[in-house]
């Protein structure tokens, strides 16, 4: 805990909150207790893009942190391995629950591949890493979508066959967030913001905190939970 850097854990237990409440929002229009195209207004679809984007960019930088020196295999598969398989369990359950709306590559898929892809982006400078960025964007904005494409290239980018889903976050463009947060790395290190917290933290700082190093686990009981409860109160009611 003493050598972790507390804002980073505070950034991620902000955008795990975030995360529950477009959520709950969904699980209000799942359930019928709002209208049926909420989530789908251009608001909240803002709002679950930057979600997704301050995970990936988090994990970016975390993963030039810990790897910037060396590669550091065993953390990286400790860390890494996890979410993979989190991410096979969270298409397993979204088959059972919504068939073909399934979750087949979404943000822990995303940020699973990212990983992978950002070890061969260490060497990198700052420099090339923002332009790698702002050449993915480009590309997203000016290539039309969906390409034509086989079905087994969703994970890549949005093609003709990818089926509907619940959460897609193909690697084209969402690895670009990642790899600002690879980039972030050194400017952040230079202006001393990356030095680990040893002081007492203020309450509010300490839950967002203790979010942010359980982001994983939470992100996989909160959709049970709140199911659960709507449930609940149908029921009761």
């Amino acid at each position: 805990m003493n050598d972790r850097i507390l804002w980073i854990d505070v950034a991620r237990g902000i955008s795990i909150l975030a995360m529950i409440t477009f959520h709950f929002a969904f699980d209000l229009m799942y359930f019928g207790l709002a209208k049926s195209d909420l989530i789908y207004q251009p608001d909240w679809r803002l709002f679950e893009r930057i979600i997704a984007s301050s995970f990936l960019y988090i994990a970016g930088l975390s993963l030039f942190i810990t790897h910037s020196s060396t590669i550091n295999w065993k953390s990286f598969i400790r860390r890494y391995g996890a979410t993979a398989v989190c991410a096979v369990l969270i298409s397993l359950v979204t088959f059972i629950l919504f068939k073909t709306d399934m979750i087949r590559f979404g943000i822990l898929h995303a940020i699973s591949v990212s990983g992978l892809i950002g070890l061969l982006l260490l060497k990198l400078n700052t420099a090339s890493l923002i332009l790698l960025t702002v050449l993915i964007f480009a590309f997203n904005l000016l290539v039309q979508k969906p390409i034509e494409g086989h079905y087994l290239l969703q994970w890549l980018i949005y093609t003709t066959e990818t089926p509907n889903s619940l959460d897609y976050r193909p690697i084209m463009p969402w690895i670009a967030p990642f790899i600002l947060g690879m980039a972030s790395y050194k400017p952040f290190q230079k202006w001393g913001i990356l030095k680990a917290s040893r002081t007492v933290i203020h309450r509010e700082l300490s839950i967002l905190s203790w979010l942010g190093r359980n982001s994983l686990i939470l992100y996989l009981l909160h959709q049970p939970i709140l199911f659960a409860g709507f449930f609940l109160f149908l029921k009761l009611n």
